[in-house]
């Protein structure tokens, strides 16, 4: 893209000189921008750094006009209308730049979250591909049919996932699915998550009923003997007995799924300070069958991974010696060696921190001071 090329050309040669920077940073100043912000240049593999880049670009726009008109060999000034495109494509990227830091917290998300954080990425690149706007079309195609394809594989699990958070329950994918599918369709993939969700409901309770029928044989053989004992006591009284056994199978009971899903949705007054995994630990006698479903779906990270890291990580699991292997022993690779390092807080920390200063080396520049 010609626009990005410009501007990053342009802050690579404010970064060779610190009298250039200098030269920046008093425009900056008479034009009574703040200099506390740094310029930042991008790594083209590294989209988000792209993002910062053209955020602190588009800071400091007046500024690069003003420096234009004090310097004759500065040659990638944008005009009005790259200036236009540079705003589209910063506000297209930031929606993802907010997503990733978000799903990259190693230590908090959880598969609850993806549903609704995913749906803005989808809003932010349906509208720029129904723009009509040529610029937004032809950028956000690759971008919209990448979705389309991912979206297709990983879409149910989102929304099961969502709709087990009781602060969301079928609100979530109600909201979302009628904004992400056309008017025509939504109705049948609503339907399809609550005819998956159910599915995989039954096969929890046919476990846990094999459980209870097996605990059953172990325990009547041990109070066969008291039933005896009781059996002339209750034989006086068959017809009361017997109008129990009547009432008892009258109506089958409601499962833990339907009665979770017709509760009202719980309410938090606060957001972000919700913990699904401990509400439903808390709720699992309520909902004995459910909160398992429940644990092992929301127990599912959205990413081990720092956004930024996972170039860098590319480099060492796939080095001369591993380039055959295939993309699922990768992905082992790079799980178990996640699951390794999860096992201890303090290394997960230490690698949060260790891939914000490797990102921090690579995309900043010192912040322009002028005194």
């Amino acid at each position: 893209m010609i626009v990005l090329e410009k501007i990053r050309n342009g802050v690579r040669y404010l970064k060779k000189s610190p009298a250039r920077l200098l030269k920046f940073g008093e425009i900056a100043k008479g034009l009574g921008i703040q200099t506390s912000r740094s310029l930042c240049s991008d790594v083209k593999t590294r989209w988000n750094s792209t993002y910062l880049m053209l955020e602190s670009v588009l800071y400091y726009k007046s500024t690069f006009r003003g420096y234009k008109m004090r310097d004759n060999n500065f040659e990638w000034l944008p005009d009005e209308n790259e200036w236009n495109k540079a705003e589209k494509v910063c506000k297209l990227l930031q929606v993802f730049s907010d997503a990733t830091n978000l799903f990259s917290g190693s230590l908090y998300p959880i598969a609850n979250l993806f549903l609704v954080e995913v749906f803005r990425v989808k809003k932010v690149i349906h509208e720029a591909y129904h723009s009509g706007d040529k610029f937004l079309v032809d950028m956000s195609k690759p971008m919209y049919e990448k979705f389309n394809k991912y979206w297709g594989e990983i879409g149910v699990l989102m929304a099961i996932a969502s709709i087990l958070d009781p602060r969301f329950k079928l609100l979530s994918v109600e909201f979302t699915f009628k904004r992400l599918y056309p008017v025509n369709e939504v109705d049948n993939k609503i339907k399809e998550v609550t005819s998956k969700l159910k599915c995989l409901y039954e096969k929890y309770s046919n476990v846990e009923m094999t459980a209870r029928k097996a605990a059953k044989v172990t325990a009547s053989t041990s109070d066969s003997a008291a039933a005896a004992a009781h059996t002339g006591a209750l034989s006086k009284e068959d017809d009361f007995y017997a109008f129990l056994m009547t009432t008892e199978e009258e109506g089958p009971p409601k499962s833990d799924l339907d009665v979770y899903v017709e509760e009202p949705k719980y309410s938090v007054r606060v957001e972000g300070t919700f913990d699904v995994l401990k509400w439903w630990n808390q709720n699992s006698s309520k909902y004995p069958i459910l909160s398992k479903l429940a644990c092992d779906v929301l127990c599912i990270p959205i990413t081990t991974v720092a956004s930024e890291s996972a170039f860098s990580a590319g480099g060492r699991i796939l080095d001369d010696y591993r380039s055959s292997l295939s993309k699922d022993m990768v992905e082992i690779l790079v799980c178990g060696s996640d699951w390794i390092k999860a096992n201890s807080k303090t290394t997960l920390q230490t690698l949060q921190k260790s891939a914000k200063e490797e990102e921090e080396l690579e995309t900043q520049i010192p912040t322009i001071n002028v005194n």
